[in-house]
């Protein structure tokens, strides 16, 4: 009896081990992580004898739309369908990010290290707020990234209008990979700054 026993529980530990090794065979890939890029300063072509040179700025608020407000990157299947990834994520807030290399890009391009990001103490003497809300920085794999900011950029303490602008970018990726969109999306913003740069500079011929 007791070797009848052992031998029809021997199909079953086998299969039990078969289920549990192939689990592991099978297990899903770990998630990897992005952030954005700022410039490198070689990239920076700033503006000789600006009179923003060395201005305080203040970077924000900056609005993001909802479907970009969440940890996984997102690209398009189509015109009117976004794709969430199942393993690529930015690390960390995707709007932090997007300020934080914002500011880094303008500083390098007005050039001025005095940057503050919203909110900041009422107290700083600001001479210029720049105000973004992103629209859309998604793309297609292989293909494009596309980034649409509204922006403003606001004057002195009265926070006069001195520009307003929407941009529209679309960058070549220059790979299949999400590592390859995430650059192009980071040369996107890069390019969005030196509209907003240009914009500071020039802002003392109004």
């Amino acid at each position: 009896m007791g070797m009848m026993s052992s031998g029809r529980g021997l199909p079953v530990l086998l299969a039990v081990l078969a289920i549990v090794f192939g689990g592991c065979l099978g297990r899903s890939p770990s998630p990897v992580f992005y952030t954005l890029s700022p410039m490198e300063p070689h990239q920076a072509f700033a503006t000789p004898g600006s009179a923003a040179q060395n201005a305080v700025i203040g970077i924000g608020p900056l609005k993001i739309a909802d479907y970009l407000d969440q940890p996984d990157l997102v690209t398009r299947s189509s015109s009117n369908q976004v794709v969430k990834s199942e393993y690529d994520r930015w690390a960390g807030s995707f709007k932090n990010d997007f300020m934080n290399v914002l500011a880094e890009n303008i500083g390098l391009l007005v050039p001025t290290k005095r940057i503050y990001l919203f909110p900041w103490r009422t107290s700083v003497p600001l001479d210029y707020q720049v105000v973004v809300d992103v629209v859309r920085l998604d793309g297609r794999l292989g293909e494009a990234a596309w980034l649409v900011a509204r922006w403003s950029v606001l004057g002195g303490s009265e926070k006069k209008l001195i520009n307003m602008n929407q941009s529209r970018i679309t960058e070549p990726v220059t790979g299949p990979d999400y590592a390859a969109l995430v650059a192009a999306q980071s040369r996107a913003l890069a390019k969005l700054s030196q509209e907003i740069a240009q914009a500071i500079q020039g802002a003392k011929k109004h």
